[in-house]
């Protein structure tokens, strides 16, 4: 029986995914796991692989469209099997019923390539629209010829099409109303950016709660010093995010109540701390994940980190970094901030903010001393979870900081 390939869904946040380049052409043979052609996604770049041996009998979505999850992406024919009724390709970014055929949808390793779609036109000469785009233009009652596409190769995505359904008559996305300011600048929405909108979104629907304390890092100050002798040996360098990511995972294993996930009408505690950890990018946020947290040594998340970020520097971030993450920490520290209320990523129920180390004084043992002190803000799903246990957590994390010899190598 012939086996469709189709387009997997690589974590929570993936939509739809854009084939930058067929690595196999019609008619060539392939292996189990060769791999088929490359996937541009919000967050990452990966390929699709060949789930069975035989021959690429027909490339349904050409280079440069893009389509929504579990669209077929091609056939393959094993020997002996006929090439009738085949799917026509596609000629838009519209899903297609495939044959009777073994569905499989499969992810390889990332591509080292970061080249996104260039501008293709179908034969018939429509544009290009994802299907989501028309389902929505459709409900909205927007005419897609007047909506301008910010997605590879001038596509037209969700986030278009409600953009121009918000415009003012007679305008566009692309156009502020006549009586706006001055515009330096029109950023659209696509891409990273967008995933990251329509997810913070979805974020502000839930019910939350934000605690925040102050907690004294003074004697974890102290043991990211002691540690920079400890790890030198290692050629690693420790920051203060090391032990912080490390104290919160300890704390977790003690309150599995907050690792986990809410959906629909069960809260999932998730057997292992998958914690995942906010990375700055140009183009908006990615927060890869820590799988196994409670296991590790602070060097072992250390490590892990770097190895992390080092491929995220050299696009050669997989897609298994980013999945099944049951806890979140975000730290703006390093820009000065304080304080602040971080927002969920769902389905997870609980993150954690990290705001800068200040000294200041302190009263200790009935004198004032200098302390280095840290805000801490536990935002988390009160559908899922009340604040006494939510407290718990976080009165664990800072005492974890407070009390570090634990950590030493």
């Amino acid at each position: 029986m012939p086996t469709n390939v189709l387009l997997p869904k690589w974590g929570m946040g993936m939509n739809d995914g854009t084939v930058v380049k067929w690595l196999k052409q019609e008619g060539d043979a392939v292996a189990e796991g060769d791999p088929l052609c490359e996937i541009e996604s919000a967050k990452v770049n990966s390929e699709v692989e060949s789930p069975g041996a035989g021959t690429l009998a027909r490339i349904v979505v050409p280079e440069g469209m893009t389509v929504d999850t579990g669209v077929l992406l091609a056939v393959i024919l094993a020997a002996g099997e006929e090439a009738k009724d085949l799917p026509e390709p596609l000629s838009s970014a519209s899903s297609v019923t495939p044959p009777p055929a073994r569905n499989v949808a499969v992810a390889g390793g990332i591509s080292a390539a970061n080249r996104p779609a260039g501008r293709k036109e179908s034969a018939a000469g429509r544009r290009q629209v994802t299907p989501i785009a028309r389902k929505i233009a459709r409900e909205l009652g927007v005419d897609l010829e007047t909506v301008e596409g910010t997605g590879p190769g001038g596509r037209i995505q969700e986030e278009d099409v409600r953009a121009a359904a918000a415009a003012p008559v007679g305008t566009t996305n692309s156009h502020a109303a006549e009586d706006g300011p001055p515009i330096a600048e029109t950023i659209p929405l696509r891409g990273l950016r967008a995933t990251i909108a329509r997810r913070m979104t979805e974020s502000g629907a839930i019910p939350t709660v934000t605690l925040t304390t102050e907690a004294d890092v003074t004697e974890t100050v102290a043991m990211q010093r002691q540690l920079v002798g400890e790890w030198r040996a290692h050629r690693l360098r420790p920051q203060f995010q090391d032990l912080v990511l490390s104290a919160t995972a300890r704390a977790l294993a003690d309150h599995p109540r907050l690792n986990a996930h809410f959906g629909g009408d069960e809260i999932r505690i998730i057997a292992e701390v998958n914690l995942g950890f906010a990375v700055a990018m140009p183009e908006g946020l990615i927060v890869p994940v820590i799988h196994g947290a409670d296991k590790m040594t602070t060097l072992d998340i250390a490590r892990r980190v770097r190895d992390v970020m080092s491929r995220v520097k050299s696009n050669e971030l997989h897609v298994d970094d980013m999945r099944h993450a049951s806890f979140s920490v975000t730290n703006l520290g390093s820009v000065d901030v304080d304080a602040f209320d971080p927002l969920l990523d769902p389905p997870q129920i609980g993150i954690l903010g990290v705001g800068r180390v200040v000294q200041k004084p302190a009263v200790v043992a009935g004198e004032i001393v200098p302390r280095s002190m840290c805000f801490l803000s536990l935002t988390f799903d009160h559908r899922a979870v009340d604040g006494y246990p939510a407290g718990e957590l976080l009165r664990a994390i800072g005492r974890n900081l407070a009390d570090p010899g634990w950590m030493a190598s």
